[in-house]
């Protein structure tokens, strides 16, 4: 059976690369609305994500730490995106997965130190 801990950990890990993704797929190829270049939009979106990519794989725990307050961010630009009527779907899903990316951080770090 699972532990707790990895349970957190792959959480964060399904928030972190799903949020990457769907940043790349809705930005790159889905979006009915693009105010800046597309390329400019990824870049700033996905910018802040990438420097937490190997702290959160080796299992870091300030980079968990970190990220769920990083997760904070795209919790509220998801819910910006939801009143936008053609992008709701995509402030859904970045809304959803800042909270897989928060809960599991959060708890990750928290689980850890018990640990200890």
């Amino acid at each position: 059976m699972i532990n707790n801990l990895m349970l957190w950990r792959i959480l964060a890990l399904i928030g972190l690369f799903g949020l990457m993704a769907i940043i790349i797929i809705w930005n790159g190829w889905l979006t009915p609305v693009q105010y800046l270049n597309r390329g400019l939009e990824i870049a700033i979106l996905e910018f802040p994500l990438l420097f937490f990519v190997r702290g959160i794989i080796n299992g870091d725990r300030d980079k968990h730490v970190a990220v769920s307050l990083l997760a904070l961010v795209y919790f509220f630009i998801g819910t910006w995106f939801i009143f936008a009527p053609q992008e709701s779907l995509y402030g859904y899903l970045i809304t959803l997965l800042s909270l897989c990316l928060y809960l599991g951080g959060f708890f990750y770090a928290r689980t850890l130190d018990k640990n200890e």
